[in-house]
């Protein structure tokens, strides 16, 4: 046997292996009946209802939870649901306008079934351990902690030698190749039914062109697009072997201590992304040496001379806070806005800044705050007295 033969044999073996492993995760799941049982149906719909109690919608949807789940339950057996029209809104966040597409309750109960109990298990497995974003036990801080460990692990070996490459994706929900989730769902989802449901939610979520688009607000569509990019991942750390990567949404970040590889790697990861369909935006990507700052997800890491690691906040998010802060003094004079709602305000600013390594930022923001609206405290109890 030749070695191009051995080579054949391990990978159709390996091969074989992954393949058995995928089926006994999609048995594990169970078939349709078993997943959207009546139990579990009723348990994520009294989920759905935390924190918008509020709501008239969810007030009626939690009246008749009962007799509710029982008819949901009933279409998704016979194959008759299908999920009803989305309540379409734009977010205009950081300048960045955001079009959201939000479903009926519900809707939101199958999706967040099927999302916890068919998507996370079958599709997690394959994930790599620094793909923080919508996952449990993880997040936005966890994946800055996990940076700032990368960065220590590349400073006792190289020090601040070698550089980072930042990669963004262009238009990472908009522009979703929806073909490419119908394939992995035929390769995760063995159960026919359930894959069949799985591509119904695909198919009826609203986008801007015929066979691209993942909605935001739907909560499918995060796991889904968040396992998109899971080959590349893949490939990136098992067969070119690089410790430090990582990649929150569509946000990815390399650090090698070779800058002239460091840039090979470059063109060819972002070669395999239009391969797969997935558009980058060249225009974001930039190769920074370790000597210098750079930003990661709005904040911004600093390795130092001495190993240190200082990860600083959003800087624009000081001047927003300023000037609504200066906004707010006006509300108040016209009698709009209470001085608990701004102290909430900075509350909130507070733990936001504590995360960080911004002191500085937030010691000049809470005295900002006192000098305008101490005074004011002072004044009251004085009224009070009179």
């Amino acid at each position: 046997m030749t070695s191009e033969e051995r080579h054949e044999a391990r990978y159709r073996r390996r091969k074989r292996k992954r393949q058995m492993k995928r089926w006994m995760r999609s048995q594990a799941v169970g078939t349709l009946e078993e997943v959207f049982n009546y139990r579990d149906m009723f348990y994520w719909g009294k989920k759905c209802c935390n924190g918008v109690r509020w709501k008239q919608s969810t007030q009626n949807f939690e009246l008749h939870l009962l007799s509710g789940t029982a008819k949901r339950r009933r279409l998704i057996l016979e194959g008759k649901w299908k999920p009803r029209k989305c309540a379409h809104f734009t977010l205009h966040e950081r300048g960045k306008i955001r079009p959201i597409d939000a479903p009926h309750i519900e809707d939101r109960q199958i999706h967040k079934l099927e999302n916890n109990k068919v998507l996370s298990p079958l599709y997690a497995p394959s994930m790599i351990y620094d793909n923080g974003a919508s996952q449990k036990g993880k997040g936005l801080h966890w994946h800055f902690k996990r940076l700032k460990k990368q960065l220590s692990w590349h400073y006792r070996r190289y020090g601040r030698e070698g550089a980072v490459f930042l990669l963004d994706l262009k238009g990472f929900f908009p522009n979703a190749n929806r073909s490419l989730i119908y394939q992995r769902h035929k390769k995760f989802i063995m159960d026919d039914r359930l894959r069949a449901l799985a591509d119904l939610i695909v198919t009826e979520s609203p986008c801007t062109a015929p066979g691209r688009g993942m909605p935001l607000g739907v909560e499918p569509s995060q796991q889904e697009m968040v396992f998109l990019p899971s080959d590349i991942d893949n490939f990136i750390k098992c067969q070119l072997g690089i410790h430090c990567v990582g990649h929150y949404m569509d946000d990815y970040y390399i650090i090698l201590q070779d800058v002239e590889e460091l840039k090979r790697i470059a063109r060819i990861i972002i070669k395999r992304f239009e391969m797969a369909g997935i558009m980058v935006n060249k225009r974001k990507c930039k190769i920074i040496p370790l000597t210098k700052p750079f930003r990661f997800c709005k904040a911004r890491f600093t390795l130092t001379e001495t190993g240190k690691i200082k990860v600083n906040g959003c800087r624009d998010g000081v001047k927003r806070a300023r000037r609504k802060l200066k906004l707010f003094h006006r509300q108040f004079l016209e009698g709009k806005r209470t001085l608990q709602e701004i102290d909430q305000f900075m509350e909130s600013q507070t733990a936001y800044y504590r995360t960080f390594d911004d002191h500085g930022r937030l010691l000049r923001l809470r005295r900002m705050h006192y000098a305008i609206f101490n005074k004011y405290r002072e004044a009251a109890p004085l009224k009070m007295a009179g």
